[in-house]
């Protein structure tokens, strides 16, 4: 092998070698100021007693987050949940 070559370059050289240094946006997810926003948005609705379901729906694919991502999940299938209050 000649000298200074190496089998395993220094940088990464595909995009997909950098995929996990890239921002939450590029890749889809929903950014900090999005969550923020939608979370303000669901507390209103849920004060004023109307649980958006379809917006949890629709974000939860974008929410990166693993915490977050099992908290939406929970208050949807609590909003979906059969009510035994008759």
């Amino acid at each position: 092998m000649a000298s200074g070559v190496t089998d395993e370059p220094k940088e990464p050289s595909s995009p997909a070698c950098l995929a996990h240094e890239a921002d939450d946006a590029y890749m889809g997810f929903a950014t900090r100021a999005e969550i923020a926003s939608f979370l303000a948005a669901l507390e209103a609705a849920e004060q004023a007693g109307r649980p958006d379901a379809e917006a949890i729906r629709r974000i939860l694919p974008r929410v990166r987050d693993d915490v977050l991502h099992k908290e939406l999940a929970a208050r949807l299938r609590a909003i979906e949940a059969p009510r035994s209050d008759a």
